[in-house]
């Protein structure tokens, strides 16, 4: 089975209802729905088939850093505690104009596990098209599925400051306007990688959390002469808001995107790294 990136409400609503009429689980469709909202609101209702995913899982913390790239250990646990195997689409969601089901994406990328769909809009974008929402809870076998950490879309800061001056290098902040600027410190110092441009993250989601559609998101990134064929980094604080602008740019067709591992609570807790 093969879906997009980006998977629309009712296009999920219609594979699962056929799912459903061919007398098929999801699981011998070779489909895992992972709710990663907090398990009060999962236990409220939920997609039909989605199971619970604890979202705290793809991240690693080594304290001031956060948002790191989480190790094999934490990654398999996850997939085995959701029923992944492998072959399986992987079908993520939040809350809708939430991050963690854009991390899973990053996640899985960084894998080598390209099999993932995010669901426009979360949950909250299912809700508005009326779509049904169940309390049933699936029964969850331990998954198959075991990867090996590939990491070819992240980058270290070390390895970013050698390449500040590439030609080919665009860096996206995604942050607010005043982290950017420096107003607002969340680490030991504040302030932008430099040639660093702004695009907060919420500026590419309507207000339901879908992503604005492709010509506008083309558009402002073309006003920041983000070229298709560069080599784009994209950081926020953590890596939680900037997964979001990592699955808009690949949605996009940008080829190679990473993330800042640590983003700010790395590069802005450092004293050896510049910044504007």
């Amino acid at each position: 089975m093969s879906l997009p990136l980006v998977l629309e409400p009712t296009e999920l609503a219609t594979l699962l209802a056929d799912i459903q009429a061919e007398g098929n689980t999801l699981t011998q469709a070779h489909l895992c729905v992972v709710d990663l909202r907090s398990a009060e609101a999962y236990a409220a209702g939920h997609l039909p088939g989605a199971v619970h995913g604890d979202a705290a899982l793809l991240n690693r913390v080594d304290s001031p850093m956060g948002g790191l790239m989480p190790d094999p250990d934490q990654v398999n646990t996850f997939l085995a505690n959701i029923g992944a195997n492998l072959g399986d689409q992987i079908i993520a969601y939040d809350g809708g104009r939430e991050t963690p089901a854009a991390r899973l994406m990053w996640v899985l990328d960084a894998y080598g596990y390209e099999v993932g769909s995010w669901l426009n809009g979360g949950f909250a974008g299912w809700q508005a098209q009326g779509l049904p929402v169940t309390r049933e809870v699936p029964d969850v076998r331990p998954g198959q599925l075991s990867l090996s950490l590939i990491g070819d879309n992240v980058i270290s800061a070390d390895n970013l400051m050698a390449e500040l001056d590439s030609p080919t290098l665009s860096i996206l902040d995604v942050r607010s306007e005043a982290e950017f600027n420096g107003t607002d410190v969340r680490s030991a110092m504040g302030g932008h990688v430099p040639g660093a441009c702004h695009l907060e993250w919420t500026e590419m989601l309507d207000e339901q959390g879908r992503l604005l559609d492709d010509d506008t998101l083309q558009s402002a990134l073309d006003a920041r002469q983000i070229n298709l064929d560069d080599t784009v980094i994209v950081y926020c604080q953590t890596h939680q808001r900037s997964a979001v602008t990592y699955v808009a740019l690949k949605h996009l067709g940008y080829g190679d995107v990473r993330a800042l591992d640590g983003a700010w609570s790395n590069w802005g807790n450092r004293a050896d790294t510049p910044k504007e």
